[in-house]
């Protein structure tokens, strides 16, 4: 069985023998030696909590959590500064608990600086690193594969593509969800998967010329949100209508109903001679009341209801007290009262 000697050997963060005597958490405890590691041979570092926290697979609470536990511990005190991370400075043990530790500083350090182990504690140095890497080396003979930089577009361009949208928005026959089919558009411009504005108004020509765009009055146009993330420009050229826009085939049946609907419609128009002859009793009565040329049309159509029916007022009737239409609604309801009673 091989076996193992530490001495010399071991790289990375150690746990100092006056800390296990500590009365911490192991999170804690760990954490020490971690930042002793940082300090190597200074009596500071300053990592971030992300970092640590990367580093020893706990959440950032945790880190601040442990941080407080050696802060009351005596062996760390932080100094927070702006704009950047805290500074993390080591403590000199308190006597009992540094026994092991040698009172001479080591060259290069302060008096509070990181003890180190008895079995000779080696730091992870850049020297060191060279020599033990932690993955091999990268081929500095192929060259590695750089990545596109992301073309910025700046304001003038998203002016030119607002633009060049109102156009298309001016020719789209469906207009609704306006900013919804803007911001699919400046998506589709900023990834570059916009074609020309003529690609569009031809293939836009091409389904305004289908059938399913023409039925039931254009109620299977998409809205123009969905027609952009669906890049229908793409698709192929549906099927046009056999027959003109809003063309369809006619019957004899079909026929004789429009011949009669015309015919209805010309008996309507023709004028009543004897309702026309009415007409000077109604402008005495319409000019009875305040609001009678404001509502001229329906008190017409009222009071032209009542004179076929025998039941029209004259101007020596009107109740002034009421506006026209109450009391033309009154006198066609009158008659219906003095029955019941």
């Amino acid at each position: 069985m091989e076996t193992f000697i530490p001495r010399g050997r071991i790289t990375g963060p150690i746990l100092p023998s006056f800390v296990l005597r500590e009365k911490l958490s192991p999170g804690a405890k760990m954490l020490y030696a971690l930042l002793c590691n940082h300090a190597s041979d200074k009596d500071h570092c300053w990592p971030s909590h992300k970092f640590l926290a990367q580093e020893m697979g706990y959440s950032v609470s945790s880190i601040k959590n442990w941080l407080g536990e050696l802060t009351s511990a005596r062996l760390l005190t932080i100094h927070r500064t702006a704009y950047r991370s805290s500074t993390y400075v080591l403590l000199r043990p308190r006597a009992g608990a540094a026994s092991g530790i040698s009172s001479a500083p080591a060259r290069g350090q302060s008096n509070f600086g990181y003890p180190q182990a008895n079995f000779g504690y080696r730091n992870n140095s850049r020297k060191n690193l060279e020599k033990l890497p932690p993955l091999p080396p990268k081929n500095r003979a192929t060259p590695s594969r750089a990545t596109p930089a992301r073309v910025k577009r700046g304001g003038g361009d998203f002016l030119s593509a607002n633009s060049i949208f109102e156009r298309l928005w001016a020719v789209y026959p469906r207009k609704e969800a306006k900013e919804l089919a803007r911001s699919a558009w400046h998506r589709l411009w900023r990834h570059g998967e916009v074609p020309a504005l003529d690609v569009l108004l031809g293939a836009l020509d091409r389904f305004r010329a289908s059938v399913s765009w023409n039925k039931e009055h254009g109620r299977f146009v998409p809205q123009l949100v969905n027609w952009l993330r669906g890049r229908r420009w793409l698709d192929e050229a549906p099927e046009a209508p056999a027959s003109p826009v809003g063309e369809q085939a006619t019957t004899p049946e079909k026929t004789e109903q429009v011949q009669r609907c015309m015919k209805r419609l010309e008996d309507q128009r023709r004028a009543d001679p004897a309702l026309e002859a009415a007409r000077p009793a109604f402008e005495a009565f319409l000019s009875r009341f305040a609001d009678g040329q404001r509502k001229r049309g329906p008190a017409w159509g009222l009071w032209s209801l009542l004179h076929r029916q025998g039941k029209a007022p004259h101007a020596g009737e009107a109740d002034t007290a009421m506006g026209i239409l109450d009391f033309l609604k009154d006198c066609s309801f009158r008659p219906m009262k003095e029955a019941v009673a």
